[in-house]
């Protein structure tokens, strides 16, 4: 990881999935912090939502790149044990399955999303019994 004085020249990509990482990170720390909210957690649905498919389309554009990196250069396998394509196919067959539980996930975090969003707060205040108080 590079300081914040030194000049990063990994790709933007790699930069910004770095800091949508870190992120998430901070909005699970801030959230442990926050009150209870209804329109928080239709706002954090929406974005998990949001962020969920977006890490499928990765997965699946990643698993296409891997699939044809051996065919644009020369690979080795760095064990000198295994054919290095024998590693990409692996590699991508995992991306597959990285893009499909994400299918899954995708589906759940929708319906969350979904039911969380007809919640609605009914400000009155609420009626009956007192602390220490018994119903009659």
């Amino acid at each position: 990881m590079n300081t914040p004085d030194e000049h990063d020249d990994r790709p933007r990509a790699v930069q910004l999935a770095e800091a949508g990482a870190e992120a998430w990170v901070t909005v699970v720390r801030r959230q442990l912090d926050a009150s209870a909210d209804h329109s928080d957690f239709y706002a954090l649905g929406g974005d998990m939502v949001a962020t969920l498919r977006a890490l499928q389309d990765l997965a699946r554009l990643l698993d296409r790149q891997v699939q044809r990196y051996g065919e644009q250069r020369g690979v080795y396998d760095d064990s000198d044990e295994v054919d290095p394509h024998q590693r990409l196919t692996a590699a991508a067959v995992e991306l597959e399955a990285v893009a499909e539980g994400l299918g899954a996930v995708i589906w759940s975090a929708d319906r969350y999303w979904n039911a969380i969003s007809h919640i609605g707060v009914d400000d009155t205040p609420m009626t009956g019994p007192a602390d220490g108080e018994v119903s009659r």
